[in-house]
């Protein structure tokens, strides 16, 4: 998927596809406020009847997190966990420690609050916002993760979800980070 290709579409259109396209089969995903275009993105592929991962919302990070460890200790194949910001990844941690000593390639995606201000179309508008926003976000998760990497151009989504790929999947396998 080109730049020119994601012009055509958001960043969260072109996410599902890339993984539908590189084989994951579910998005465990326990949503927040950062989820929206995710969930524009799955109702929209649902109608055009695109091929995205089978959405699943799970009530807790930790079981979101053992069912991807589940799925792929049954399947070998690497799966999707996405968590709401810091919270989310806070509860995912203890299960993300588990696949860092289990070798198991799983990817956990987290939102970000808004980098930009009230006032801008996807800015900052409810307290939460700035609640939920961390200098590194990455950092709790860091030492048990094989990569980690925060996307901040649209332009490179691809080779950043490649990248995730690769790694998690190298040998020795284990979890990747991205928000």
């Amino acid at each position: 998927m080109t730049e020119e290709t994601i012009k055509d579409c958001s960043v969260a259109d072109a996410f599902i596809a890339l993984l539908a396209d590189r084989g994951i089969d579910y998005f465990f995903a326990n949503a927040g406020t950062d989820f929206t275009p995710l969930i524009e993105a799955f109702a929209k592929a649902d109608t055009l009847g695109l091929p995205v991962p089978t959405p699943i919302a799970v009530p807790h990070e930790n079981v979101a997190m053992a069912l991807a460890m589940g799925y792929t200790m049954i399947s070998g194949k690497p799966q999707v966990v996405m968590v709401h910001t810091n919270v989310g990844t806070a509860n995912a941690l203890c299960q993300i420690l588990n696949t860092n000593r289990l070798n198991l390639p799983v990817i956990v995606a987290a939102g970000r609050t808004p980098f930009t201000e009230e006032g801008v179309a996807g800015g900052r508008s409810i307290d939460i916002h700035w609640t939920q926003e961390m200098f590194d976000q990455a950092g709790m998760v860091r030492e048990a993760v094989k990569w980690d990497y925060e996307l901040r151009e649209a332009g490179q989504l691809e080779a950043v979800v490649d990248r995730a790929f690769n790694i998690t999947n190298a040998e020795p396998q284990g979890p990747v980070y991205l928000t």
